[in-house]
């Protein structure tokens, strides 16, 4: 008389497949999440545009202006200007390094934002809400061993949470200034206006 064996688990095949079915929940799981975290910077990077905003009208009534005239190619050299565009050529933006000090560091896309903090730091109506804005996204530092400062002063600019500098735009007196993130990519799109289509700004 012949006994039957009755196996019991799991056959190579059924094994694959629930692999396979992990793995796409796991993937799909991921995105998700990938989706959501880059939602969240983006309304944080939007709050915080609209901050910056609300400053600037702060310093507008205050002064019966805006900061300063600045543009796409706003530089070190205008930051440190002493003209009306710049804070003043006493000062110098330089690195203080652990090492060394060592002014090529800076980058020209930090200066716009720096100059922007600076002269919003200086009126007392727009300098209670600029501080209202979350201290992750405001540094002084080129990389964990640098920062940037004028003389004895922090250089402080503000990031989008990507970790690019925002830029601070404004050409024409009749025209509100706009305050630019370079969006998930990182990019502002100066030399390809493709990549310019994630930006997110205050227009």
């Amino acid at each position: 008389m012949k006994i039957k064996l009755k196996y019991t688990g799991l056959t190579i095949v059924e094994i694959l497949v629930a692999i396979a079915i992990v793995a796409l929940l796991a993937a799909g799981l991921y995105s998700v999440g990938s989706y959501v975290e880059t939602q969240s910077k983006i309304t944080l990077t939007e709050s915080t545009i609209e901050t910056l905003v609300a400053t600037l009208d702060e310093y507008h009534d205050f002064y019966g202006k805006f900061p300063f005239k600045a543009d796409e190619t706003y530089n070190q050299n205008d930051l440190e200007s002493t003209g009306t565009n710049g804070i003043g050529g006493f000062v110098r933006a330089y690195v203080n390094d652990v090492n060394q000090e060592d002014s090529g560091s800076h980058k020209d896309e930090y200066s716009s934002i720096e100059a922007m903090y600076y002269f919003l730091n200086k009126c007392p109506s727009s300098k209670k809400i600029v501080n209202s804005i979350n201290r992750s996204l405001l540094t002084n530092k080129g990389n964990p061993n640098e920062e940037f400062r004028v003389g004895i002063y922090p250089l402080v600019r503000v990031i989008d949470p990507w970790g690019k500098a925002l830029r601070y735009t404004y050409e024409q007196d009749n025209n509100f200034p706009v305050i630019t993130s370079a969006g998930p990519n990182k990019d502002f799109g100066d030399n390809d206006p493709n990549k310019a289509n994630d930006n997110i700004n205050s227009r």
